[in-house]
């Protein structure tokens, strides 16, 4: 059997995963985006219409897009998610490797 490097603990403190509670202030820019932009969405072949609702360059919200004629305002659950899991604490930005002894370390693959 696999020997983990480090605890558990200290992997999950590090990489997740992390509940993505509500904080007590509650979301910033969530009262008045900056601009709504009309998109499709990219999690798979359909191309649903939605508008996404931005402020400082990150998606805040979305709002449905009842114009558009495949899927009429309608997203599935797959696409809600994926535009809220941009700013998600889990979600890796870039390479990792695992280092014997240390635990993952970011790899600079050049």
């Amino acid at each position: 059997m696999a020997k983990l490097p480090v605890s558990a603990e200290k992997i999950i403190e590090a990489f997740g995963p992390h509940l993505n509670y509500t904080p007590k202030e509650g979301y910033s820019g969530r009262d008045e985006p900056d601009k709504t932009v009309k998109t499709h969405c990219c999690f798979c072949g359909m191309q649903c219409g939605i508008q996404l609702s931005v402020k400082d360059n990150k998606v805040v919200g979305f709002e449905p897009w009842m114009e558009f004629p495949f899927n009429e305002g309608r997203l599935c659950p797959k696409g809600v998610q994926r535009y809220m899991q941009n700013n998600h604490p889990d979600r890796l930005l870039h390479p990792i490797k695992r280092v014997e002894g240390k635990g993952f370390e970011k790899n600079n693959l050049g």
